[in-house]
């Protein structure tokens, strides 16, 4: 069972997002921002990030950065509801990265993440 990090900083939404990836049958942990993440990425293996782009302290793409800066091979998602413009650029400087606008439907987060998922293991 592939094991998905969340990191969102609005509980309400983490929760959501925790709830609907263990219907769609996966493993979670949750971060409220990108500095708890690094913790838990120390700790824990896991086989997908998805992360809100806006967050205090360490946000998605700073954790982003960190997570390609140390090695860790694993796919990324970035999830914003605001100008994209930064994420696009994300996507074309690192491998493995993609982008989920906000509001998204459940099919399409599913879809998403296989294809995250599906691109790794054909690597």
């Amino acid at each position: 069972m592939k094991r998905i990090l969340i990191v969102e900083d609005e509980e309400v939404a983490r929760e959501v997002l925790v709830q609907a990836l263990e219907l769609l049958g996966y493993k979670t942990l949750a971060a409220e921002n990108g500095r708890y993440a690094k913790q838990i990425l120390k700790h824990k293996p896991v086989d997908l990030i998805l992360t809100d782009i806006y967050m205090p302290e360490v946000d998605g793409l700073e954790l982003l950065e960190y997570v390609r800066s140390n090695g860790y091979n694993l796919p990324v998602v970035l999830i914003t509801g605001f100008d994209a413009t930064e994420a696009h650029q994300a996507l074309k400087k690192y491998d493995r990265t993609s982008l989920l606008l906000k509001p998204f439907r459940l099919t399409t987060l599913k879809s998403v993440i296989e294809s995250a998922l599906n691109e790794g293991e054909s690597k």
